[in-house]
């Protein structure tokens, strides 16, 4: 069965309030979703982090899921993050994709080549030992800039 993990940037909403860690804005948080609410018009999400310490405020457009596997380095692999192969950049998503192999639509781990969206990847587990984690598009945008224009 596949760990179920998150990740994400803790953000300190107040700087004049105490908080239960150390975390200070920008540094991953990895645990569970505890808490996601909209009040007004503000949106706030709290995670319990693998330590079990709660009400940890992240920026929930940085929440990545885990996939359950490593990179050929041991490095768990997140949606979002992006590794290279033979010079190709690639981007994990989660949706559908074209699986040319199999003749067939399929919805799963993926990863997009960042210089041409319509050439994809599947992740199923087998091939990642082939997979190098260079970075991730939160950390690393300026390897995403071709891939945003």
């Amino acid at each position: 069965m596949r760990e179920i993990l998150f990740r994400a940037k803790a953000i300190n909403r107040d700087p004049d309030a105490q908080y239960r860690t150390d975390y200070k804005n920008g540094d991953w948080v990895y645990g569970l979703i505890s808490s996601d609410r909209e009040y007004h018009d503000t949106h706030f999400t709290e995670m319990t982090n693998t330590d079990g310490v709660s009400g940890i405020d992240v920026d929930y457009k940085t929440i990545c899921e885990y996939t359950g596997l490593t990179d050929k380095n041991g490095t768990k692999i997140f949606e979002g993050d992006i590794h290279e192969n033979n010079g190709k950049k690639f981007i994990l998503k989660y949706g559908s994709f074209y699986d040319s192999d199999r003749e067939c639509s399929c919805y799963g781990w993926f990863f997009e080549d960042i210089n041409n969206k319509e050439w994809r990847e599947g992740l199923d587990g087998t091939e990642n030992s082939y997979v190098n984690i260079i970075g991730n598009m939160h950390d690393n945008p300026e390897l995403l800039e071709r891939y945003n224009q």
